[in-house]
């Protein structure tokens, strides 16, 4: 280069693969933080045990009684020993899904901390997604397989009738933390429109028990609920991996309901990820 020439500055660019590594790199850290509070995710597998044993006795006393009174051995479709299935793969995989995004990012709301994170190179959205990724991983290993290990024999769950169904089971599942992962993000940036969002993460953790299917399936319902939840996102997140495990879902319905699932989990991102952008703009920095 001769002297006195200009010099032409390129904007720096991360590379496909060192983004690969960075958000790995969250994945691994989010793993790691979790382990170092494993005991308590033990004391959670007798929770959960405690929670399936209730159902059980309920609906078997429930299903006890309708066969007393009608002699049929269904309700809502579901024999008894499908319906014990379906509460115990309910909160198994509720174990694997399950985070706490919306308070995280509520709190960095409340203390100013989300102005570091605008500053830093990587995106909050796409960081608390792998940081979820990899709570999820470790609640697979150290919640989710002991309850199993727990549940599955103490209540006699059956298997899929399909072993191929474990299979789409679990990438419904896993379709399943994108979508309750993005809702979390959505409710935690009502944390810069409101001063405390509180009673909102309470009324959400009720309501997503209930409108995701965990409590009850939704084939106990009226037919006009049962449309109206079909047109929501909610029932993605629980009610159809459990009836994917069930078999209740196969051959067109298996695919077009892993497809529904995949858009609302694309369509979800992208609405938060418009949200965030359009809600930074109300940060206000002040120094002094």
């Amino acid at each position: 280069m001769r002297s006195g020439e200009a010099v032409a500055l390129r904007p720096w660019r991360r590379t496909a693969l060192a983004t690969v590594g960075l958000y790995g790199h969250f994945i691994r850290l989010a793993f790691l933080k979790f382990l170092a509070y494993r005991l308590r995710y033990y004391t959670g597998v007798i929770s959960y045990t405690i929670f399936v044993a209730g159902h059980y006795y309920l609906y078997g006393a429930l299903f006890a009684s309708r066969m007393s009174e009608t002699g049929l051995e269904k309700i809502g479709g579901l024999t008894l020993q499908e319906m014990i299935t379906y509460v115990a793969v309910s909160w198994i995989g509720r174990s694997f899904y399950f985070n706490n995004i919306h308070r995280d990012l509520s709190r960095m709301i409340e203390d100013g901390s989300i102005s570091l994170q605008l500053i830093k190179p990587y995106h909050v959205q796409n960081v608390m997604m792998f940081e979820a990724v990899g709570e999820a991983g470790f609640r697979l290993i150290m919640f989710s397989l002991p309850i199993m290990v727990v549940v599955v024999p103490v209540f006699g769950i059956q298997a899929p009738p399909d072993p191929l169904l474990l299979l789409w089971t679990f990438v419904s599942f896993c379709l399943a933390l994108v979508i309750y992962s993005q809702f979390n993000f959505l409710i935690g940036l009502l944390a810069f429109y409101l001063k405390n969002i509180q009673g909102v993460m309470r009324a959400k953790m009720v309501a997503f028990d209930f409108l995701t299917g965990v409590i009850l399936p939704f084939s106990f319902f009226p037919e006009w609920f049962q449309t109206v939840v079909s047109w929501l996102p909610f029932q993605y997140i629980s009610y159809v991996p459990v009836t994917i495990y069930l078999g209740k879902r196969s051959g067109d319905a298996l695919a077009e309901a892993l497809v529904l699932q995949l858009a609302w989990a694309v369509g979800l991102w992208l609405t938060a990820r418009w949200l965030y952008a359009f809600s930074v703009r109300r940060v206000t920095v002040q120094g002094g």
